[in-house]
C-alpha cells in the first residue's frame, strides 16, 4: 500500500485522482491548507501546521509528528511526493 506526500493543493487534486481510499495521505508544507477537506486515513504533520497557523481541531485529520510520520514511511512502499 502506497504512502502519499502532499505539499501543495494543487498536489492533493493530483493525489486524489489517483490514490485508492485506504491509501494513507500526509500534509506537508503548504499542503497542510487543505487539512479542512473531509479526507479519510489523512495526517497532517504538526510542525508545518503549526507554522502555517493550522491549529490541530480545526480539521479532521490527524495531527502527528516526525516519528509517527517515519513509521508511516517505514509501514508503507512505494512513498509518492505530490507537488503540483
Amino acid at each position: 500500500m502506497s504512502l502519499h506526500l502532499v505539499f501543495s493543493a494543487e498536489g492533493l487534486a493530483s493525489c486524489l485522482d489517483s490514490r485508492v481510499v485506504e491509501e494513507p495521505i500526509v500534509l506537508l508544507g503548504d499542503g497542510v491548507y487543505a487539512s479542512s477537506q473531509n479526507l479519510s486515513s489523512c495526517f497532517v504533520l504538526q510542525h508545518d501546521a503549526k507554522a502555517r497557523g493550522v491549529a490541530p481541531g480545526s480539521d479532521s485529520s490527524a495531527h502527528i509528528d516526525y516519528a509517527a510520520m517515519l513509521e508511516l514511511t517505514i509501514a508503507h512502499h512505494p512513498i509518492v511526493s505530490w507537488t503540483n
